[in-house]
């Protein structure tokens, strides 16, 4: 068994492991120095080896170089400052360059010889930047790396709060994006309103996840909406199920809709039986890299990679499946649909009048 120490350099970020070397005693909460790509760093211990009980690691971890002094953590707070102040001149230089980017955050390492620079581009287009990097290093004076993240990742760096009035997931304590769909929000009862059930990130909220299980767990004895049912009534509807209160409401064969606890169904008796089950929709799957909110106002969703692309309407959304786009009454027509209705009826030989037989001598 090999001894591990977790640290964290973020808030809520990754888990990086490392090997104690001779700093078995240490606790967590307390900072150490280690030394990653980027160099010497400071970081957080939230695994002490104490609470490891079996390590079986194929590769062999890279040793706590020491312990943080207060020296360290006073120049961690001066390079947090300082990255602030260089993120301000990284974007003016960005935007003197005409660059479709945007500079999110930055992070010195512990003697501040690098800065690492987060970027979300504008665009999916491919960016040329080793005129801004060199700029940069001038400007800035240290070695900068530039690194791209997405949408959840610079809500994760700016923070915030979420329309719960807490801190934003991301930020506080979730270290990875689970993977969410618009199924889930429909199977929560949720309203297909981008305005509701996005993040500030633009994206699915998280929150759709957490209670996705109980909520299949707690539909999965109840029938779903638009299942034909057996009643000792007779036959049945579907309309609507709620699974926190376990109650299902039904459009009888008098158009009379009743609401039923699923107590009451008996489904494992027999007394309600299912005759027809409604198709199954597909799970329509949002992914990091396309946005939730376009500028038509459409909710834009994309499957997994290899899969077709759905567009779902804000607007009337009985399901997710794409639907044709209604006729408005009263509405006039196209001036090139009546051209041809004219077109058609010269070829027959006449047109006719509002209520009256076809006219001659046309």
């Amino acid at each position: 068994m090999q001894n591990v120490v977790g640290v964290r350099f973020q808030e809520a970020g990754k888990i990086y492991y490392f090997s104690p070397a001779g700093f078995e005693d240490v606790e967590v909460g307390e900072y150490v120095v280690v030394e990653t790509s980027r160099g010497l760093e400071a970081s957080r211990v939230i695994i002490a080896p104490s609470q490891v009980v079996n390590a079986e690691l194929s590769e062999t971890l890279k040793p706590i170089i020491r312990l943080a002094y207060a020296e360290d953590l006073e120049q961690m707070q001066l390079l947090k400052a300082r990255a602030e102040e260089d993120v301000s001149r990284a974007r003016v230089i960005v935007a003197s360059m005409n660059l479709p980017l945007k500079i999110v955050s930055a992070s010195y390492n512990l003697d501040g010889t690098r800065l690492t620079l987060y970027f979300n581009p504008a665009n999916d287009n491919r960016i040329d930047l080793r005129d801004l990097l060199k700029e940069l290093q001038t400007e800035l004076d240290c070695q900068v790396q530039l690194r791209q993240i997405g949408p959840r990742d610079q809500a994760k760096a700016i923070g915030g709060y979420g329309i719960c009035g807490r801190r934003l997931c991301c930020s506080s304590w979730l270290t990875a994006f689970p993977a969410i769909s618009i199924k889930m929000a429909k199977e929560q009862n949720q309203p297909l309103n981008p305005n509701k059930i996005s993040g500030q990130c633009g994206r699915l909220l998280c929150c759709l996840s957490y209670e996705n299980d109980m909520y299949k767990q707690l539909k999965a004895e109840l029938p779903r909406v638009g299942a034909l049912v057996s009643t000792p009534s007779g036959n049945a509807r579907v309309v609507g199920v709620n699974a926190l209160r376990q109650v299902v409401s039904m459009q009888m064969s008098d158009f009379r809709v009743v609401e039923i606890p699923a107590s009451a169904l008996a489904m494992d008796r027999g007394v309600v039986r299912i005759i027809e089950q409604p198709p199954e929709q597909p799970d329509v799957a949002f992914t990091a890299d396309r946005p939730l909110v376009t500028s038509d106002g459409d909710l834009r969703a994309r499957r997994e990679p290899g899969k077709a692309t759905a567009d779902i309407p804000v607007t009337g959304v009985a399901s997710i499946e794409n639907r044709r786009p209604s006729v408005v009454a009263n509405e006039p027509a196209a001036p090139a649909a009546d051209a041809a209705r004219r077109k058609r009826r010269r070829r027959r030989g006449g047109t006719r009048n509002a209520g009256g037989p076809p006219t001659s001598g046309e």
